[in-house]
């Protein structure tokens, strides 16, 4: 459903002629709030086909494995080539009928290499290398993993089926690729690989309105890491949009990356719906300035290995942003289990997601110490490891602890909603609303003008000892918290699918959280424009609703005041900064 709605936000024509990369507009698309612009319009039509095909048209290759001939320097739906030419010149177009199961072996790899421009498109010419499914027929790539090198290569509308698997570059020297873009393929049984290495760095790859499927086996009792999108070390400008990743043995998006900071970065992950996968929806190993916002996330397997998390991080995350995502069916709704120390200070921000649906784990899980006083324990949102962390404008129930932190290092918690906990402890009925177990409130742990379902419990550590607030007067009267409000649970399972189908809250009781929210434009616009000069920072609530039109923010993911966004004409590639490390 939410991505029907993306779908339905396109208000303005896709220009329909071919111009230079360079000058043409970044797209018509509405990118999600904290996503940059592309400077590769990834909605151009592909050229056409020859209006007469019945003799060899230079340019324009007719692919058929099975029937194919060798010979042929381009073959025509009546007489095809046999194989894709590598290298392919500017201005191929390359359909591809039947199953083409080429490689170097049966059901091994083959690298090939476009040597598109970023030109105006002219048949044999100039401009990308297009790869496609034949119009006459079906065809599809088949058994083989189909690697690609080069630039300025589009492939469109082509099914990869019976495993078979896309890898951009690779991880061995010489396998440069840029503005590559993948759209509208489906690929079931395999999945999608981008990997370069440090002689020969990946740049600008889109994947756009694709699906990705049944990759390993979601019962093994392995770990197959079977994850549907794998992104690897020597990435920059990485965009996932529009896209449907569901059932694999591994997670729905993987940032691998590398040990040297910033080597993968600037990784784009928005407007997807990721279901019925293992260990993790959206993930990251290593990755600095990785966007995950306005995506679905739901119903994440657990292993024994690993539970199961919506989205999170471990090892080497840096300037991580998980906005207005909608998380559910999980052990943990974000998690970041643990990071390596370093000599920098990693940043780790969650704003305006809606989680619920969290199950306990289970029995047997290897997360560390879970007992029933530990913050270990499933929780929409667990923090542990070496870096900062700002956890914003969430909307959090249905779980059973609400915000854990295992973590030393700061946490600011503001303007969250905190409903229904559910999970039993040591003397208490219900779970912890907020558990910081080991930092000191005021100095490593800040509560502010956050909203507290029935039986509010928050416990920090003061001193040697925790203290528990089982009130909100008790709590904003310590240093370090104010502002936090105590309600009742206004919202449930069985009225969120309503909310998030008619994009409203009207009649849920939210009008007493209206401006009730603190300032937080410091991270939200400031520290986020900073990291994304070229976005207008998170402006947008959950819904595309603009931000802090009233006296102030609101509690939750909800702006009331809010008004839907206009979308704008996208800024010209020229005037562009896609990105800045600090």
């Amino acid at each position: 459903m939410k991505i029907l709605m993306k779908h339905l936000k396109l208000v303005f024509s896709t220009f329909l002629i071919f111009i230079s990369y360079n000058a043409q507009a970044a797209s018509s698309y509405e990118m999600p709030v904290g996503i940059p612009n592309t400077t590769l319009d990834f909605q151009q039509e592909m050229p056409a086909r020859p209006s007469d095909w019945s003799a060899e048209v230079p340019g324009y290759y007719y692919i058929d494995y099975q029937n194919g001939v060798k010979s042929q320097a381009y073959g025509t739906p009546s007489a095809p080539r046999k194989m894709i030419p590598s290298p392919a010149p500017a201005g191929s177009y390359i359909e591809i009928s039947g199953e083409y199961t080429q490689g170097f072996l049966k059901k091994q790899n083959r690298m090939y290499t476009f040597n598109g421009t970023d030109d105006a498109w002219s048949a044999g010419v100039a401009g990308p290398v297009w790869i496609t499914g034949a119009k006459d027929t079906y065809g599809a790539i088949s058994f083989v993993g189909f690697q690609m090198q080069g630039s300025n290569i589009f492939i469109s509308d082509l099914d990869f089926i019976n495993g078979a698997k896309i890898q951009v570059s690779s991880s061995s020297k010489g396998y440069k690729a840029e503005n590559v873009l993948i759209r509208n393929v489906d690929i079931s049984g395999g999945g999608i690989s981008v990997v370069g290495d440090a002689t020969a760095p990946v740049n600008n790859v889109i994947i756009y309105n694709s699906k990705f499927h049944d990759f390993g086996d979601i019962y093994s009792e392995l770990d197959e890491d079977a994850h549907l999108v794998s992104i690897g070390a020597y990435i920059s400008n990485l965009w996932i949009l529009d896209s449907l990743l569901h059932t694999a043995s591994g997670a729905g998006v993987q940032v691998l990356g590398a040990s040297e900071r910033g080597t993968t970065n600037n990784i784009y992950v928005g407007n997807n719906e990721v279901y019925d996968v293992r260990q993790s929806g959206l993930w990251v190993k290593s990755g600095t300035n990785v966007v995950f916002s306005s995506n679905t996330i739901r119903n994440v397997i657990s292993t024994p290995w690993s539970p199961s998390k919506g989205m999170g991080a471990q090892y080497l995350p840096d300037e991580l942003w998980m906005i207005n995502n909608h998380v559910s069916g999980v052990e943990y709704g974000i998690r970041i289990a643990s990071t390596t120390g370093v000599s920098w200070t990693q940043k780790i921000y969650a704003i305006g997601n809606i989680i619920h649906n969290v199950r306990t784990l289970q029995e047997g899980s290897k997360v560390g110490p879970i007992s029933n006083t530990s913050s270990w324990q499933s929780a929409a949102i667990h923090i542990a490891g070496s870096h900062e962390q700002y956890i914003y404008n969430n909307l959090i129930f249905d779980a059973p602890n609400g915000i854990d932190s295992s973590s030393p290092k700061k946490t600011v918690i503001k303007n969250n909603i905190i409903l229904d906990v559910t999970a039993e402890h040591v003397n208490e009925p219900t779970g912890y609303h907020i558990l910081a177990e080991i930092q000191e409130l005021n100095e490593e742990v800040f509560i502010e003008n956050n909203y507290f379902g029935d039986g509010m419990h928050v416990q920090v550590h003061k001193g040697v000892t925790n203290v528990l607030h089982n009130d909100v007067d008790t709590l904003n009267a310590e240093e370090g918290a104010s502002g936090n409000i105590q309600g009742t649970n206004i919202i449930t399972q069985n009225n969120i699918d309503s909310i998030m189908d008619t994009m409203s809250i009207d009649g849920f009781g939210f009008t007493q959280l209206k401006d009730a929210g603190i300032n937080v434009n410091d991270i939200l616009i400031t520290q986020f424009k900073y990291q994304f000069p070229s976005t207008s920072g998170i402006n947008s609530d959950i819904f595309d609703k603009q931000r802090d039109l009233g006296n102030s923010i609101d509690i939750g993911p909800f702006e009331q005041y809010g008004v839907k966004q206009t979308p704008t004409i996208p800024t010209k590639p020229g005037e562009l900064t896609l990105f800045q490390l600090p």
